[in-house]
């Protein structure tokens, strides 16, 4: 890894140029190592990616993937019925989004590490107090107050640092950092499973609250700075000129939250967003439902597997391919793979099939959730990245919490192939809606020429 954080100055420069502005782009030795200014042979941004993958990992292994687990789990020991319990997973989704776009403006001003500090002790509360649910109203307030925990420890704190410490390497740094998230799926949700099974809500909240307490709070403080800034580099580990200023993010040039807001790109882009993520929840809650009612339990277990899998590896290979061809275009693509995907599924009979449907599935899963981040830093820059990406996360949410439900309840009315094939429809529906965003490129022109008059 010793050459890792490394690039040419000429090329840094210019990348450095276009999403931070000039004036913090000092010409630098070519020759020397992207994290000299420290005297560590390892650009200090990936020790930062590695701590966001970190957290994310357990955070959604305990949270994101978990929540599901959690009300089944509720649902048995409470002795209710689906519909009573239905609403409480949208309660968790919701809470989360307008928690982190609420919260968003004051992570350009404040220290981000105790946004995880707080996450921290806010989930572990909620996990320990498990153990006084007692009642369907006691269920959504815990998922209420989880939403909270999992908004200040998860994705908005976790790309919002990443995109301020990457610009020429932002695809690769975002697509390994939000890895964490299909592997704490992969690793953390199973186990969390098993100790539910085995303890109850009750026996299992205070070792899930203990290991979400350590897998945030330490790694954070540890692991975790806000700017590169703080210890003398610029963005992509250039050294910070002799007797340069350096910058903060609000500071930085790049596009305010009202300009953003008021771009065709950005309407249309959470529009996309929105309809990807109904598609993309919709069928990722229903996939292993469908396996066992066409096939057996073990099909629908191993689509799952398969699907996690294919999106880890799908999201590396994507983060790398990402730098090679326009953001938009990938994106354009991919959600013309996950509608293939969905037909394949939903027209899939035989466990083969469902494997073979669900690997190409997993290829968009992990790609899509990463290359939204990147759309937005790439468009709108970092001064107030934050709020803009929580906003576009905000609509997201809509589609995250309401997916599950919409295909759920199109399958008791007509069928799994009818639900699917409709999710397939709505992918279709979000490739026009960013074909009409329009570019990147006119949107970022739109608002430099606004902060220029």
């Amino acid at each position: 890894m010793s050459g890792v954080g490394a690039a040419p100055a000429v090329d840094c420069s210019l990348h450095l140029s276009r999403y931070y502005g000039p004036q913090i782009t000092q010409q630098t030795d070519s020759s020397a190592p992207a994290a000299a200014a420290d005297g560590s042979r390892i650009f200090r941004g990936w020790i930062v990616v590695f701590g966001v993958f970190i957290t994310l990992l357990v955070t959604a292994g305990l949270g994101f993937y978990n929540a599901s687990v959690i009300l089944q789990a509720g649902r048995t020991e409470l002795d209710t019925s689906v519909t009573a319990v239905s609403g409480a997973t949208a309660v968790f989704f919701g809470v989360s989004g307008i928690t982190s776009f609420l919260l968003a403006p004051q992570m350009d001003r404040v220290d981000i590490r105790w946004f995880y500090v707080t996450g921290g002790l806010v989930g572990a509360a909620a996990l320990l107090g498990l153990r006084l649910v007692d009642s369907v109203t006691e269920l959504y307030v815990f998922f209420g107050v989880f939403g909270i925990g999992f908004a200040l420890g998860g994705l908005v704190p976790g790309t919002t640092v990443v995109a301020r410490w990457f610009a020429v390497r932002r695809s690769v740094a975002l697509s390994i950092a939000t890895t964490g998230l299909s592997m704490g799926g992969i690793l953390v949700t199973p186990l969390a499973a098993r100790l539910i099974e085995r303890e109850t809500l009750a026996g299992a909240g205070p070792l899930m609250a203990l290991v979400w307490l350590l897998g945030v709070i330490p790694i954070a403080l540890l692991l975790i700075r806000s700017t590169p800034g703080e210890l003398g580099l610029q963005p992509d580990g250039v050294p910070v000129a002799a007797g340069a200023a350096v910058q903060k993010p609000s500071d930085l040039p790049g596009a305010t939250f009202e300009q953003a807001k008021a771009s065709r790109f950005f309407r249309f882009l959470a529009v996309t967003y929105a309809l990807v993520f109904l598609a993309q929840v919709g069928a990722l809650a229903q996939l292993f439902n469908l396996g066992a009612e066409r096939i057996d339990r073990a099909a629908g277990a191993a689509a799952l597997s398969t699907l996690a899998f294919a999106s880890v590896g799908g999201r590396l290979l994507g983060g790398v391919v990402v730098t090679k061809i326009p953001a938009r275009t990938m994106t354009l693509v991919l959600i013309g793979v996950q509608a293939f995907a969905l037909a394949l599924i939903a027209l899939a009979d035989t466990r083969s099939a469902l494997i073979a449907a669900s690997a190409i599935f997993g290829l968009s899963v992990g790609n899509l959730l990463m290359l939204q981040p990147l759309l937005l830093a790439e468009t709108f820059g970092v001064r107030e990245y934050s709020r803009i990406y929580s906003f576009s996360q905000l609509f997201g949410t809509i589609g995250v919490a309401g997916g599950p439900f919409a295909l759920g309840f199109l399958r008791d009315l007509f069928s799994y192939r009818t639900a699917l094939l409709i999710g397939s429809g709505a992918n279709l529906v979000a490739i026009a809606t960013l074909l009409a965003a329009g570019s990147t490129l006119l949107a970022r022109q739109t608002w430099e020429r606004q902060t220029a008059g």
